[in-house]
């Protein structure tokens, strides 16, 4: 009898520190601080169409990211970054010149996708300085990069409007170029190669 309560107080014990350890562990994963990163993205245009505006104001309404995995599967989701309220006059931003949409220090870790929300777009023609639509055809983005604790990674987005109209019913339609991903300075990731 006595050595039953003997197995029994030593199993307690396991059981006891184990339990210790699992919720030690658990308060550290989740309430230590997590090592940050400086994230930005520029957006610019790719000279196709856009020389037939005077001005091309685009409102972003938020730049999604999705997180990689990993081991934090039920993490999963898209997280979404505040863009600035201000407009951004597309025809100002061709070739290399490029408009910060966003800057902020963000968790450190690996990103699989990128989504630029477009809130709202006003297009004003050169030939006749009448309002021209334009269809929004920016999705979201397979792209994988990472965000390195103290580093910086700088996303610029390469948009380009396209004229259909010689193609009835089409007519502008925005829609993504390219980008490049350039992590503490140097390029890391580039669509189209260049």
């Amino acid at each position: 009898m006595a050595r039953r309560a003997e197995v029994i107080a030593t199993r307690s014990a396991i059981v006891l520190v184990g339990f210790s350890l699992a919720l030690g562990f658990a308060i550290n994963a989740f309430g230590a601080p997590r090592a940050q990163g400086v994230l930005e993205i520029h957006i610019k245009d790719h000279r196709d169409a856009i020389g037939d505006f005077a001005k091309l104001n685009i409102v972003i309404d938020k730049i999604s990211l999705s997180p990689k995995a990993g081991l934090k599967f039920w993490q999963t989701g898209w997280q979404d970054l505040a863009a600035g309220p201000d407009s951004i006059d597309l025809t100002r931003y061709v070739g290399k010149t490029t408009a910060r949409i966003y800057r902020g220090t963000i968790d450190a870790g690996g990103f699989e996708a990128f989504h630029l929300k477009i809130k709202r777009m006003d297009g004003i023609l050169k030939k006749d300085q009448r309002g021209a639509a334009i269809k929004n055809l920016v999705s979201a983005v397979k792209l994988s990069f990472e965000v390195r604790p103290g580093g910086a990674t700088l996303l610029i987005i390469d948009l380009r409007v396209s004229d259909f109209t010689d193609h009835p019913p089409r007519g502008y339609e925005l829609g993504l170029q390219g980008y490049e991903v350039f992590t503490n300075g140097k390029l890391t990731a580039q669509i189209p190669p260049g």
